[in-house]
């Protein structure tokens, strides 16, 4: 249109510069007439914008498309200067356009077209930018060689820049925000990330680039970011919610994230764009509120709240399992007087170091809160007997005899304590709480620096037992144990196979006493490791004495304790043991007993095959007894099945006992074991066995437990 316009221009202008020529004026003007009519009806209908300037700059005419895109009519512009009349011109930049340097006024003044230049013409009045793209062309009159006025056309490119505008300030938005952002086409792969994204997560542009946005999502994620966004409905085009993702270190961290669609014209997704922050300050900082809520800030234990949500929550499942529960109730003895004596920082002091001794002594499932002041809860869940608490109390007691340095003070202090126990003692928090407390006061009215139940019956029995612990751990120092033998034989020929030792226990008022009174005291208390490695030394010095005198004894028996061998380093101890005595180690053999060894870990059956690499013969002491599976046997390198003497009682009277009886023998051969029955206390049951197969026996029949000195051992011994 712009080249039309020119050349229509251009005719006009030189047919008018040849009237003077022609022959029929008034033909000539007529011509014209229609050349002008037809030139201003394409000049003023034109959708371009055209405007007339002449030499100086001052507009001549305007169309009406140029008046429409200005905002002004035309005799508002025409006779005066473009540009000053109407609008300030500036650059692409922002800078003022100077005049001289304008497309229109640089045309006129070197005689050539100026096109393609951006201005942009800001309104005063209207407070407005209009955008537009100038053409300025010169026109020259015939013979003349300085152009007379300017064609200028104005092309509107407002909503471009605007658009351009937009996109320089998201760019500028995106490369600068502190949130992260990265965009990714339909197909979830990454297209685009900014410099945030690289601060935050650790990966740049070149790593990310065509890989699955899901390359960014952390294991941890409980949500799939791909479920949300297909269940967007058509007005919702958004996502927003906490996303664990991943950072290039590997470590993981949680981001407030935001997934938005992005639809083409049609109406389809193109692009996803995810902006997120890391929030791991604000969870820290939200964690922290949380643990100040439910958590003692001095202690930095549970507090009242937070205790009687877990005994609440531990109290429902107990109810169902049918199991027991405790509530110990401790109150410093005279804190007051320390805390008034030497000042608070003090008294903190000591309530931050009581804490931390009291959550040494709990298992891992028990709670300890600081109550109040110096009052402090323990709860213990699921404890196996009603006695069992006593055993902790005890211990917090012993522990605060111990001195307390605090600030260069030394401090000491006890504490009474009070049990109760669910569900005899209340069947609620409230309640058992309240009653540990009454407890608590009745230890204080004992003259402190004790414990006492809420049933003065449990407490006087736990005393007892408390003394009956103390009086064992101090046996071995008082030489109060004895080891007793007791003879195993071969059920076909009679002959000695092996002899094992039995531990007795002179107590110093009750006299002597079997294992089955004082053994479990000692698994309870973990003093059996001490006692059992007492036994094994003791044991195998004396087989090393038998043999040193030319007795002919095969193997010396020891128990072991399922409990005595997880707990210690029990090989080694086997080990220094058989070298300090100079036993060969083919003259031991271990008795397994207890559950303990039906663990079938990995590190048990290794132990195990440890002592037979040693050349230790092993075997499982009250076979039948129990629920010993068949798996840990076969596993278990043992050499030796034992039936308990429950069975062998009755083995002449009861069916059943005697159908257990030949089903043990019967597997203990398949496995090509030896079985030894014990209690064999008649000819008959003797007889019995052997019917059904029984390799060796041991009881009153041929010796009962006997000292290692008897002449009735040792005549058998010599046998």
């Amino acid at each position: 249109m712009f080249e039309k316009l020119k050349e229509d221009f251009g005719a006009f202008t030189s047919f008018f510069f040849m009237m003077p020529q022609l022959t029929n004026r008034s033909l000539a003007i007529d011509t014209l007439r229609v050349s002008e009519a037809k030139y201003r009806s394409l000049f003023e209908n034109i959708d371009q914008s055209v405007i007339y300037l002449d030499a100086t700059g001052i507009v001549m005419a305007v169309n009406h498309a140029a008046e429409h895109l200005l905002g002004l009519p035309r005799d508002v512009i025409i006779g005066r200067k473009f540009v000053d009349s109407c609008f300030q011109v500036i650059k692409e930049d922002g800078s003022v356009f100077p005049e001289q340097q304008q497309p229109s006024m640089l045309a006129l003044r070197t005689g050539k077209p100026v096109e393609g230049v951006v201005m942009g013409l800001f309104n005063s009045e209207r407070q407005n930018y209009l955008w537009v793209v100038v053409n300025s062309v010169p026109e020259f009159r015939a013979g003349e060689r300085q152009p007379h006025q300017v064609l200028m056309t104005l092309t509107d490119i407002t909503r471009q820049k605007q658009s351009e505008g937009k996109l320089s300030m998201a760019s500028v938005i995106f490369n600068n925000i502190g949130e992260g952002i990265f965009v990714t086409d339909k197909d979830k792969k990454i297209i685009s990330v900014n410099e945030a994204f690289t601060t935050i997560t650790g990966f740049t542009q070149q790593e990310v680039y065509g890989k699955n946005a899901h390359f960014l999502h952390s294991k941890k994620n409980s949500i799939k970011i791909d479920d949300e966004l297909s269940n967007l409905t058509g007005t919702v085009n958004s996502w927003q919610g906490e996303v664990w993702r991943r950072h290039k270190s590997t470590m993981d961290f949680p981001s407030w994230t935001t997934v938005s669609e992005v639809k083409d014209s049609s109406g389809e997704v193109a692009h996803y764009v995810h902006v997120f922050m890391d929030i791991t300050h604000f969870k820290k900082a939200q964690d922290h509120l949380g643990f100040l809520a439910y958590h003692d800030p001095l202690t930095r234990l549970p507090n009242r709240l937070l205790l009687k949500d877990r005994i609440d929550h531990s109290l429902q499942n107990a109810l169902r399992e049918g199991s027991q529960a405790a509530v110990l109730f401790l109150d410093l003895d005279r804190f007051k007087g320390i805390n008034d004596t030497y000042g608070h920082e003090v008294g903190d002091g000591l309530l931050r170091e009581v804490a931390k001794r009291i959550k040494n002594l709990v298992r891992k499932e028990d709670t300890v809160s600081r109550y109040a002041g110096d009052e402090f809860v323990v709860f213990m869940e699921n404890i196996p007997d009603a006695k069992n608490p006593a055993k902790l109390a005890q211990k917090l007691i012993e522990t605060f005899n111990a001195p307390v340095y605090i600030k260069g003070y030394r401090l000491k202090i006890s504490t009474s304590v009070g049990i109760s126990l669910f569900p005899q003692d209340g069947r609620d928090t409230d309640t058992l709480i309240k009653n540990a407390d009454a407890a608590m006061y009745r230890a204080k009215k004992e003259g402190r620096n004790n414990f006492q139940y809420y049933s003065l019956e449990l407490t006087t029995e736990a005393f007892e037992k408390m003394s009956m612990e103390y009086a064992l751990r101090q046996s071995i120092e008082r030489h109060e144990l004895i080891l007793y033998y007791q003879p195993q034989v071969c059920l076909k020929t009679g002959k000695l196979v092996g002899v094992e030792s039995l531990v007795r226990w002179m107590h110093p008022e009750l006299g002597l006493m079997s294992p089955k009174q004082f053994i479990y005291i000692a698994e309870e208390s973990g003093f059996i490791v001490a006692l059992g490695e007492w036994v094994l030394q003791n044991a195998c010095m004396q087989m090393r004495r038998w043999l040193d005198e030319g007795l002919q004894v095969n193997k010396i028996v020891v128990n072991v304790s399922a409990i005595q061998f997880l707990r210690s380093d029990f090989i080694a101890t086997v080990e220094r043991i058989l070298r300090s005595t100079g036993l060969e180690s083919s003259s031991l053999e271990l008795e397994l007993t207890g559950n303990g060894f039906m663990d079938n870990s990995e590190q048990t059956i290794k132990a195990l095959n440890q002592l037979v690499a040693l050349g230790i013969d092993l075997t499982i002491d009250d076979f039948g007894v129990g629920c010993f599976s068949f798996n840990n046997l076969k596993r278990i390198p043992v050499k030796k099945l034992k039936i308990n003497s429950s069975f062998v009682v009755d083995v002449l009277n009861n069916a059943n006992d005697e159908d257990i009886t030949r089903a043990v023998i019967a597997l203990g051969h398949g496995l090509h074991l030896r079985v030894i029955a014990m209690g064999i206390e008649s000819t008959t049951q003797q007889r019995r066995l052997m019917d059904l197969g029984c390799d060796e026996g041991q009881g009153h029949l041929y010796s009962s437990p006997v000292l290692p000195w008897s002449n009735v051992f040792r005549t058998l011994i010599s046998e």
